[in-house]
């Protein structure tokens, strides 16, 4: 004859159930939290990579459009040729990254090719780029400074031909320019970031409304 369960037995089997199911619901919530967090990433990592890949692709007609001019005679050091195949990148992209500001106002990818006081310059006007935007047709690079440790660049851009475009209520206007900048670009965790940057000169014909 089987013996009626004490208070005490009783309590003592829903603290075993207890702590069973007390370290399962935890495996569960925790599992579902780094389901979450994961997911979560690979969104973030899907949404950085769509803005970057507008910036991250050169058109391969843009490189025959690049034009680097003789280097000066008294650099500290020889520019290597992989080396300004590197500056020669980054430097186009971050015009790509520009358009795209200018383009979408999302300034996310800034900081991928623009450091210091060239990227303070470029977040302080997004916000002024609304409608507006800057695609770039070819570039005339010179090297003006290469420092001894290869970490530092002073690059001058005689001449960047430029399409701006503009846009008055509903009708979009473009104008073709040309232009020329100063800048200093620095060897951060090996990529090339623009860390001043200076126009120099800017010529361009009247604004054209596109047809």
């Amino acid at each position: 004859m089987t013996m009626p369960e004490t208070v005490e037995r009783r309590t003592k089997k829903r603290i075993l159930r207890l702590s069973l199911i007390i370290p399962l619901l935890c495996g569960a919530a925790a599992i579902l939290l780094l389901s979450s967090a994961i997911m979560a990433s690979i969104v973030s990592d899907q949404e950085t990579q769509d803005i970057f890949t507008d910036a991250a692709v050169i058109p391969p007609e843009l490189l025959d459009e690049i034009v680097w001019l003789d280097d000066p005679d008294d650099l500290p050091r020889e520019m290597e040729p992989l080396t300004r195949i590197a500056v020669t990148s980054s430097w186009i992209r971050a015009w790509e990254q520009l358009e795209i500001v200018a383009r979408t106002g999302d300034t996310s990818g800034v900081e991928v090719y623009f450091a210091n006081s060239a990227r303070e310059g470029v977040l302080e006007r997004a916000g002024q780029w609304s409608g507006r935007s800057v695609s770039q047709v070819g570039h005339d690079l010179q090297l003006s400074f290469y420092s001894e440790d290869g970490q530092v660049i002073g690059l001058s851009s005689v001449e960047s031909h430029l399409v701006r475009t503009d846009r008055v209520d509903d009708v979009e206007f473009t104008r073709e320019t040309r232009e020329s900048y100063d800048a200093v670009l620095v060897l951060d965790d090996g990529n090339w970031r623009i860390h001043h940057w200076v126009r120099r000169s800017l010529e361009g014909g009247s604004w054209t409304a596109s047809s």
